[in-house]
C-alpha cells in the first residue's frame, strides 16, 4: 500500500510504502507528481519504505520506469529506511537518481532535507 504522508506540501511530496505494493498504487500516486511538476517544475521527493514487496515483477518494473520517466523532475530524493540493505540499494543509485538515504531514526532530517 502506498499513502500519502501529511506533512506533503507544495513541490514537497512524501509517501510511505507499505505491506505489498499493487501497480495500480504506483500509478495512482502519478497525479501528485505531475501536479507538482506543473506548478513548481521540480520537486522534492520523501519515500518512507516500510515493504520490500510489490506484487509482480511488472510492478517492480513499473518503480524503475515511472523513476527514469520523471527523474529529470526530481530536485531532492530522501528514502526512509531500517534495512543495511537499502542503504547499499540507495548508494547505488544515487548515480543515477541522486537520492539520500536516513535511517527510521532521521525521519525529521530527512524532512528537513527535503523541505530545505
Amino acid at each position: 500500500m502506498i499513502k500519502k504522508l501529511e506533512r506533503s506540501q507544495g513541490n514537497v511530496l512524501g509517501f510511505e510504502a507499505s505491506e505489498t505494493i499493487k501497480l495500480e498504487e504506483i500509478k495512482a500516486i502519478e497525479p501528485s507528481l505531475e501536479d507538482a511538476i506543473v506548478k513548481y517544475g521540480k520537486t522534492n521527493w520523501l519515500m518512507v519504505m516500510e515493504t520490500d514487496k510489490c506484487t509482480s515483477l511488472r510492478a517492480m518494473y513499473e518503480d524503475m520506469s515511472w523513476g527514469l520517466k520523471y527523474l529529470k523532475h526530481f530536485n531532492k530524493i530522501a528514502v526512509v529506511g531500517d534495512k543495511k540493505w537499502e542503504d547499499l540499494l540507495i548508494k547505488a543509485d544515487r548515480l543515477v537518481f541522486g537520492e539520500k538515504y536516513f535511517d527510521a531514526s532521521q525521519m525529521d532530517e530527512a524532512w528537513e532535507y527535503v523541505e530545505g
